[in-house]
């Protein structure tokens, strides 16, 4: 097989971070020379399909899910003598590992570590998830030839959980998107547009506690009546969240947004962008918003945040859950005036070239 062919493995195109850093991967690959194959369970609500560059080779294994894509991954392993594959969920790294010992296939499985460990194990619902998938994942990821770890919390979790992968894991960041970066390439850095909003993006779940989000907002709108918050992402917890809304009598300054595949426009004119997270791994929306101009808060959850924000130069990182400092420096973060050039500059290293470079060069030496 060519020295340069590589595989990443991932479940959809469906929004969502790890869908979305594997397509940016891939892409920036691509334009690097490496004869990239991007394999996909399936191609349902395909929110990224358009991202895909034209040099990606994209295959659907046409699978629901992971346990009825086995025979037709094995297929193509088989067919095209498959030596590496990056892999972007737990569950599917596990997937090939399993493959790779029982049948003693000669691939090199590179899995990418997409939430903080700790956290995220366990987590799920459903039989299947529960009582198969998490212990499968609990017992098998550490056999992965190669870790890739988004931030170095991340990595240093990842350890804790699994001493023997000690030498077998690395550090690279997320890449930001390259529709972002091309954006700011191509316009003015400086946004004086801004409206009178606070964003929040995620999806509606219990990991984003976007709870936290709409306590903090109640307080801060006291002071300032025509100020809004809009929620973009959808999930379980949407009618819950609406609900606690009309509780703290903010449902008519709340603006749930749904699923936006375009988010450019949320982030250059918001005011600041606003995170809650229990725990995250490394969060996309921080590096989006900063590359945009945009002032983030964040709690400062494991992991990642600390690693973006720059106290007082990008935005404010918040005491974990303590609900009177994100009151606090959302408010401060309002007050300010940020100078769009040094915010920018903050995510210089999440650059999309820099970001390829070091998979290339993993992916060469591995």
């Amino acid at each position: 097989m060519k020295d340069n062919k590589i595989t990443l493995f991932v479940s959809s195109l469906a929004g969502g971070g790890a869908e979305g850093v594997c397509v940016n991967v891939a892409n920036g690959l691509a334009k690097n020379g490496w004869d990239v194959d991007l394999i996909v369970l399936h191609l349902k609500n395909a929110a990224y399909l358009d991202r895909v560059n034209e040099n990606v080779n994209l295959i659907s294994l046409n699978a629901g899910n992971a346990r009825y894509a086995i025979v037709p991954l094995l297929k193509y392993i088989r067919q095209n003598k498959i030596e590496k594959i990056v892999v972007f969920k737990y569950e599917l790294a596990v997937l090939l590992i399993l493959l790779k010992s029982v049948l003693r296939l000669n691939i090199k499985v590179i899995a990418r570590n997409i939430n903080t460990f700790s956290q995220s194990s366990g987590q799920g619902k459903g039989i299947w998830r529960r009582y198969i998938a998490n212990p499968l994942i609990q017992h098998y990821f550490c056999k992965a030839d190669h870790v890739i770890n988004q931030c170095e919390a991340m990595q240093e979790d990842l350890l804790t959980a699994f001493p023997e992968l000690k030498g077998r894991t690395s550090v690279i960041l997320n890449p930001v998107a390259k529709h972002v970066e091309d954006y700011v390439e191509n316009h003015n850095k400086e946004n004086n547009n801004k409206q009178n909003y606070i964003l929040c993006v995620g999806r509606l779940e219990k990991q984003k506690a976007f709870h936290f989000a709409l306590e903090a907002f109640a307080k801060i709108s006291n002071n300032s009546p025509n100020l809004r918050l809009k929620i973009v992402g959808q999930g379980s917890l949407e009618s819950e969240l609406k609900s606690l809304a009309k509780q703290l009598k903010i449902s008519q300054s709340v603006d749930f947004e749904g699923f936006q595949p375009h988010m450019l426009d949320y982030y250059l004119n918001a005011k600041v962008t606003l995170l809650t997270s229990i725990y995250e791994g490394f969060p996309n929306v921080l590096v989006e918003s900063i590359t945009l101009g945009t002032p983030v808060v964040s709690f400062d959850c494991p992991s990642g945040p600390s690693e973006i924000i720059n106290q007082g130069s990008n935005g404010y990182l918040v005491e974990y859950q303590n609900i009177d400092d994100l009151i606090f420096y959302l408010d401060k973060s309002l007050n300010t005036q940020f100078d769009s050039k040094v915010v920018m500059e903050t995510a210089k290293k999440n650059k999309v070239s820099e970001v390829i470079k070091k998979y290339s060069e993993l992916l060469k030496n591995i």
